[in-house]
């Protein structure tokens, strides 16, 4: 009988951890997904990895001020496995990138959810929506 316990208590404890596993947040309560956005910058830093990867570049303003924005992206195994897949070394410091997306809610927090990215020096270019 203690035997069935412990077996039915590891099962349950291991169901009610894979279902945490699944569970994600929701992009709308950080991002507008009602609004587009398109910001043309400078990256600085690509940082790949999961579950997200983001994209740090600085901007210049309408004021003539440099401003550091994030660009949220789908996870390192989304983004090489996309119809235009995406590595670790796709992007580098120094190129000038045009993304478009979602803008957040909190202006000040400057980000973006990523739909679409182009680097115009060589034509490069990544569309799609990872959840």
């Amino acid at each position: 009988m203690k035997t069935r316990i412990l077996l039915l208590s590891a099962t349950v404890a291991l169901l009610a951890g894979g279902a945490q596993l699944a569970a994600h947040h929701s992009f709308t309560a950080a991002y507008d997904s009602t609004k587009r956005v398109t910001i043309e910058g400078v990256v600085k830093e690509f940082v790949w990895r999961n579950p997200h990867s983001y994209v740090r570049i600085d901007i210049v303003n309408k004021e003539g001020k440099t401003e550091n924005w994030t660009l949220e992206w789908g996870s390192s195994n989304q983004l090489s496995a996309a119809k235009y897949p995406v590595t670790r070394t796709t992007l580098r410091a120094g190129d000038k990138i045009i993304a478009g997306g979602e803008p957040g809610r909190d202006p000040e927090a400057r980000r973006v959810r990523v739909f679409t990215m182009k680097r115009p020096v060589d034509g490069w270019e990544w569309e799609g929506v990872i959840a």
